[in-house]
């Protein structure tokens, strides 16, 4: 199984590679890196209750299918201005119970997750949101590839990029809570993984969450797994070393701090062979979160593929036993 794990991520990797930021990205303001490191709550600060902007395509098999707009609170670059969320909205049932999906880095398309749990959630009759992370799918700006800026060398910018991702997802939470009072599921995967493990440690009206073959330590990504190599260069071409990267992105490192949600709300699911987000920074997650729900596949990061149909059971049974 290893030796398939290491193929199917090699495979992965390779392709993932195939686009990289030809230019270099480095750019560092220390003294806006310090303040945004210096206070935790005014970076991850609850955003104000966003006015929602719908978009509606169609409707099918008794989903109303669109976009979600509002303004995002978060100030970084033109193309990130409005948040952005793909949503399926159950129409006619009471039930009120809410999924919200986080796909990974350079993710071009929302099927990764879709595809494992999207028909189980309508045959649910759940309501569905497909988050955009920054400088993603149509919010890439121009001449860029989708994820290109997000996690970059520009230190400054990939701060601002998850605060982002926390912000407008805790804004359609606040939205959601305030005009349904619903129930709210939150599904990161990967880079999406990090994110949700931010909302963990910031957010208090998640109902439970689920983090699947999830990162941690940026820096540690960069500089230790093949995924950050093209970054690295860039990195030690400016002299700037691995120490002071993981001091300046510490406020985006979920393993320095504990849940503010209930650990028996979480459930941790990753790979022993992952060969893109490596288990000696993960298990740092798991281990300052010990009493949390977890998993760890014989597998590697294409876990959402080769064992795709134990993920979906594994977390069904998680969210049934507890709606």
């Amino acid at each position: 199984m290893k030796i398939i794990d290491n193929i199917a991520d090699n495979y992965a990797l390779r392709n993932f590679h195939k686009k990289y930021s030809k230019t270099d990205q480095f750019n560092y303001d220390e003294e806006e890196v310090n303040e945004l490191n210096s206070n935790f709550s005014k970076f991850y600060k609850k955003p104000k209750l966003p006015k929602i902007h719908y978009e509606k395509d169609t409707i099918e098999n008794n989903y109303e299918i669109g976009k979600i707009k509002f303004l995002s609170e978060v100030e970084n670059g033109e193309s990130n201005k409005e948040a952005l969320f793909h949503y399926r909205k159950c129409l006619g049932t009471d039930n009120n119970i809410n999924v919200i999906l986080i796909h990974g880095w350079q993710s071009e398309t929302l099927n990764r997750l879709d595809k494992i749990f999207l028909d189980s959630f309508i045959e649910r009759r759940y309501n569905i949101y497909s988050y955009v992370q920054p400088f993603h799918m149509e919010r890439t700006p121009n001449a860029s590839y989708s994820g290109e800026y997000y996690i970059s060398a520009d230190v400054n910018r990939t701060l601002k990029s998850v605060q982002q991702s926390v912000s407008d997802i805790r804004a359609l939470i606040n939205y959601i809570k305030t005009a349904s009072e619903g129930k709210i599921i939150i599904i990161g995967l990967s880079l999406g993984g990090i994110v949700s493990n931010l909302l963990a440690e910031t957010e208090e009206n998640i109902d439970w969450l689920v983090s699947l073959f999830y990162g941690n330590d940026l820096s540690f990504t960069v500089f230790e797994s093949e995924a950050g190599k093209y970054i690295k260069k860039d990195f030690l071409k400016n002299n700037f070393d691995y120490r002071l990267l993981k001091k300046s992105w510490s406020i985006i490192n979920p393993s320095l701090r504990k849940p503010i949600l209930n650990l028996d709300k979480i459930l941790l699911v990753s790979g022993k062979h992952d060969k893109v987000v490596l288990n000696k920074d993960i298990s740092l997650v798991w281990e300052n979160w010990q009493n949390s729900e977890k998993y760890i596949y014989n597998c590697g990061h294409s876990g959402t593929v080769l064992c795709k149909n134990r993920l979906r059971k594994n977390v069904l049974k998680f969210i049934d036993k507890r709606v």
